[in-house]
C-alpha cells in the first residue's frame, strides 16, 4: 500500500460513516489541514516528528473505529513503497538527464 492508497482508505471510511473532518478535527484536537493531508496521503509533516505523526494516524483511526495497529501497519507500508517508487523515478531522472546531456550542444561552436 501506498501513501495515496492509505490515504483514500481513511478518507473513504470516514465517508461511509458520515463523519466529517470538522467532527474529527473537534473530538480530536487534530488541525483540519493536517487530517486533509492524510486524506490526499501526504503524510510528511515538516514541523512534526515521526512519532507525532505516528501518533495523529493511530488516534484517527481510533476516531474511524479502524484497527490502530493495522493503519499504523499500512502507514508503515507505505513509507517504505514510497521510498523504493522515489529511488525508482530517481533513476529515470538520471537517465533522462543524462540523455538529454549527450544530446544538447555544449557550446555554440557545437551547433
Amino acid at each position: 500500500m501506498d501513501s495515496q492508497s492509505l490515504g483514500r482508505y481513511l478518507r473513504q471510511t470516514r465517508e461511509e460513516r458520515e463523519l466529517t473532518l470538522e467532527e474529527a478535527e473537534e473530538q480530536l484536537r487534530i488541525r483540519r489541514r493536517i487530517l486533509e493531508s492524510f486524506e490526499l496521503g501526504a503524510f510528511d509533516l515538516p514541523n512534526f516528528s515521526p512519532v507525532q505523526i505516528a501518533g495523529f494516524i493511530r488516534n484517527y483511526a481510533r476516531f474511524l473505529n479502524l484497527d490502530e495497529d493495522q493503519v499504523l501497519q499500512y502507514y508503515e507500508a507505505a513509507k517504505i513503497e514510497d521510498a523504493r517508487l522515489a529511488r525508482r523515478k530517481g533513476k529515470k531522472n538520471k537517465r533522462a538527464t543524462q540523455e538529454l546531456t549527450k544530446t544538447q550542444p555544449r557550446s555554440i561552436l557545437d551547433t
